[in-house]
């Protein structure tokens, strides 16, 4: 994993995870729900991604760390880092949404969608985080069953839902009179909200609607919600849990801002030391993050894919641990 790579070596070989056939028996017949910020969108990003794809993307870090930095990023790339592909401005943010969730559908045998692909999203300009929408869901089939991703955007612990799409309406409406947005068209005055509320709120009155198995939480921005807010909300997660045996819930921590060899704000592991309610239901990237390369990062928050590939990996292996 990256905390052993050093400045120019790749991972030990005898470094074991799960390849495509293992995420989809471990993902077949469940249904895994990330909420958080734009960090936690792009973590589910490359896991769709890897889905649809069956490689892991190889972007502008990859190569660097090959000493190939003339290659170009994986068409792949465009999901987790968007602005350096076409110097996004914030209007194109709607041209994203559309052009993203197409990325994430695939084609099966007889034509068939074997990964389906929704997005309830709208970014005005001006950007308002109270009047932007990214809601996502993922629907694959597999041999081990349906797989199922949801991304609920939660900048200010708040999250809103649309009326016309799950967990309200059926993923795939048999009415006419259905009146979805597409992505990128999701705005106010083209939505109705059916829910509205706190990360707390969502976990008590959306997750047993989503039929979630899995979920992978944070309360939003942290400058809004800092490693105190998340100890707190820990006891939370603890009670959700005896109360809903069948949901497990893990608390995901944010990736320091201060990125490259420079010492983090939250060490190795402090994160979930640090939590008030102690709990197995932990995802601590920071360790992951710890000190890599300054370019594994395309600004100073988000990462590139070597990092969200390793997030991933410790997240299916927080799902179905390996066998020793």
């Amino acid at each position: 994993t990256p905390q052993h790579v050093g400045v120019d070596r790749e991972p030990p070989s005898s470094i074991r995870h799960y390849n495509h056939e293992g995420y989809e028996k471990c993902l077949g017949g469940k249904t895994v729900v990330f909420v958080g910020d734009s960090r936690v969108r792009y973590q589910f990003m490359h896991l769709a991604s890897f889905l649809v794809s069956k490689r892991f993307m190889r972007c502008q870090d990859f190569h660097s760390l090959k000493g190939k930095s003339g290659l170009l990023p994986d068409p792949e790339c465009y999901l987790i880092d968007h602005k350096h592909h076409k110097q996004m401005s914030t209007e194109s943010w709607n041209s994203w949404y559309k052009e993203s969730t197409a990325m994430l559908e695939s084609s099966g045998e007889n034509s068939t969608k074997q990964q389906d692909s929704l997005c309830d999203c709208y970014r005005p300009q001006p950007f308002k985080p109270s009047q932007t929408y990214e809601n996502r869901f993922i629907k694959r089939s597999t041999p081990h069953g349906e797989v199922n991703l949801i991304y609920l955007q939660n900048f200010e612990n708040i999250i809103k839902m649309n009326s016309e799409y799950p967990p309200f309406l059926s993923y795939f409406p048999t009415s006419s009179s259905s009146k979805r947005c597409d992505a990128g068209e999701c705005g106010q005055g083209n939505r109705t909200n059916a829910f509205e509320g706190n990360l707390n709120a969502t976990l008590e009155n959306i997750l047993p609607l989503l039929n979630a198995t899995h979920a992978f939480v944070n309360l939003g921005w942290d400058h809004l919600y800092n490693l105190k807010a998340h100890s707190e909300f820990s006891c939370v997660i603890s009670e959700f849990v005896q109360n809903h045996p069948g949901i497990e819930v893990n608390l995901i921590s944010h990736i320091s801002s201060n990125f490259g060899r420079v010492k983090r704000k939250t060490p190795p592991n402090g994160f979930a030391k640090a939590l008030k309610c102690a709990s197995d239901g932990v995802i601590d990237r920071n360790g992951i993050a710890n000190n890599v390369p300054t370019n594994w990062y395309w600004d100073n928050q988000h990462v590139l894919s070597i990092i969200n590939k390793e997030f991933n990996h410790q997240l299916i292996e927080t799902i179905c641990p390996l066998e020793n």
